[in-house]
């Protein structure tokens, strides 16, 4: 393993093929793990970090950071700032902070942690969980299978495809985006496609179908979705 540790000035710090931990500690760096398993800390300021290939652990730390991890099943984490996450390819675990953070989990099956803040959540391709956590977040499922929940907070959910299942849609507060759709748009054609089983309301659209848990249909109105 590789050890490349930076100082409090603005660094360029570029890993190696084998399995690299870099620190850029103060100072806005830019960080570049390249091959191999990679551990990337940024510390505090604005940093830029790429992880590259393989399973890469970063953490930006303090400030407004950029981090995107390439191939590879990555773990992205930050603790304040407004952030940039990027999971990029595999099954990728993004961890946002404090901050109004915009996150990515690009193709794989991603785990997504919004945080504090009013967030971007957009899982991309795949089977995704996205959580909002604090503030008033839009969660975007994107294409496949995705399980999203909002947490505290007026949270938009944008479905365009595949099985989606909200798990804490809250009428009046949250909104459920359906623009993206070709087969409606307006709440009349979207109820048309609204059947009440169990506990839950199930949309079915020529897109997919889009799953309230603990919703009743009879409780929804035109508020609660955008066209």
């Amino acid at each position: 393993m590789a050890t490349i540790i930076g100082n409090g000035d603005a660094n360029l710090l570029r890993g190696t093929a084998l399995n690299d931990l870099i620190r850029g500690l103060d100072g806005a760096d830019t960080i570049t793990g390249n091959d191999g398993n990679d551990q990337l800390f940024g510390g505090d300021d604005e940093d830029l970090i790429h992880g590259g290939n393989g399973f890469d652990t970063i953490a930006g730390g303090k400030g407004e950071d950029r981090m995107y991890g390439g191939a590879g099943n990555d773990l992205l984490t930050d603790e304040s700032g407004n952030d940039l996450l990027d999971g990029g390819d595999g099954d990728d675990i993004l961890r946002a902070g404090e901050g109004n953070d915009s996150t990515y989990g690009g193709t794989g099956n991603d785990l997504i942690y919004g945080g504090e803040g009013n967030d971007l959540i957009h899982g991309g391709a795949g089977n995704d969980r996205l959580i909002g956590g604090e503030g008033n977040d839009v969660i975007e499922g994107g294409q496949g299978n995705d399980v999203m929940t909002g947490g505290a907070g007026a949270d938009r959910f944008v479905f365009v495809a595949g099985v989606d299942r909200l798990r804490d849609f809250e009428g009046g507060d949250d909104e459920i985006d359906l623009s993206g759709l070709a087969s409606v748009n307006s709440f009349s054609q979207a109820m048309a496609r609204a059947v009440q089983r169990g506990d839950d309301v199930v949309f079915t659209f020529a897109e997919g179908r889009l799953i309230l848990e603990n919703t009743q249909r009879s409780a929804l109105d035109d508020d609660d979705f955008l066209f």
